[in-house]
């Protein structure tokens, strides 16, 4: 499942895509030695698809040798070397999306390197802040990041949300555009390390708009359970979700919303609404945009907003008794 962005950057090889789970950066000027730093409460580890988003900084202030681990690296924020060091192995790669990135206090100790080849410097790169990418196959700095080629990705997941429904959970999981998808592999651990493939869904394959998917897991009786998607191309490469939990004890009712490209809506209950839920999209000045009744609402669902004029809008669900929900959303 790829997408083909033309006007940035690069092309990827294959290996890019044979990931563990999705680490994000949470804290700005977070550090990147503490885990606090991370999505999945932990350092970076070999496998990982480390992800810095945009707005937010991850500083590098001493030696992070991890030149015997694979890493993929996606910059949309900035990578911050304060008199540190990144060192990863031969196969990593590392991109800088727009927006994005790699700084320093210009120091010729801060060095970031591939294989132990240096692919940037502080002492000579400065900043790097045009989208490019540094992987094996690229040059030593100052030319160590390339730029002005096409990049193909995987395709973003619009939403991945999980819901209880009586004793079983239900999986949803919506994408943008596939080209050249396979299947999907539901995963299940109850420890959150020691997974098992439970679903194989066929994916849409070949598609140019948004598409929903679903799976129900049947009575689960354990206290929390964590589940993930690996979503398989035709030629095997794979990507694989972030991971997304959800506890039998303690069950508070939430509602949560996603916007995609595509102006559809996608309104998320946990737990399973009785009574009829309105969902009204709702302009800044008043005015109902779109509204839909939903009966015996739960998980995921979708409230069209095509031919919406882009910009700020308000998301309502109410049941008339004791349900009131609202979000301020971006179209």
């Amino acid at each position: 499942m790829k997408k083909l962005y033309t006007t940035a950057l690069v092309f990827f090889t294959a290996h890019f895509t044979f990931a563990n789970p999705v680490i994000n950066s949470m804290a700005n000027n977070g550090n990147w030695k503490n885990a606090s730093t991370w999505s999945l409460d932990r350092l970076p580890m070999n496998g990982d698809t480390v992800v810095i988003s945009a707005g937010k900084t991850v500083i590098i202030d001493d030696i992070e040798n991890l030149d015997n681990q694979f890493l993929y690296i996606k910059i949309y924020g900035t990578l911050k070397f304060s008199n540190g060091k990144l060192w990863i192995n031969n196969n990593s790669s590392i991109a800088i999306f727009n927006g994005g990135s790699i700084t320093s206090t210009g120091s010729p100790s801060e060095t970031l390197k591939i294989g132990g080849i240096d692919k940037f410097s502080g002492s000579i790169d400065g900043t790097l802040s045009t989208a490019s990418f540094a992987n094996k196959t690229t040059g030593t700095s100052p030319l160590g990041f390339n730029s002005g080629i096409t990049i193909l990705l995987p395709v973003k997941f619009i939403s991945f949300n999980l819901a209880h429904q009586n004793n079983d959970v239900l999986i949803q999981w919506a994408t943008a555009e596939e080209i050249s998808s396979s299947y999907f592999d539901v995963q299940r651990s109850e420890n959150g390390k020691d997974w098992s493939t439970i679903a194989h869904l066929t994916a849409a394959s070949n598609t140019l708009s948004s598409h929903s998917y679903s799976y129900t897991d049947k009575d689960i009786t354990s206290k929390i359970v964590y589940y993930r998607i690996c979503q398989v191309d035709i030629d095997g490469r794979f990507t694989i979700t972030a991971v997304r939990t959800i506890k039998n004890e303690n069950r508070d009712a939430e509602i949560k919303v996603n916007a995609s490209s595509s102006n559809s809506i996608y309104v998320h209950f946990s737990e399973q609404v009785k009574e009829n839920v309105v969902v009204r999209l709702i302009s800044t000045t008043g005015q109902i945009v779109s509204q839909k009744t939903f009966d015996e609402s739960v998980g995921q669902v979708v409230v069209a907003a095509q031919n919406t004029i882009k910009g700020i809008y308000i998301i309502t669900a109410t049941d008339g008794q004791n349900l009131k929900f609202s979000k301020q959303i971006l179209l």
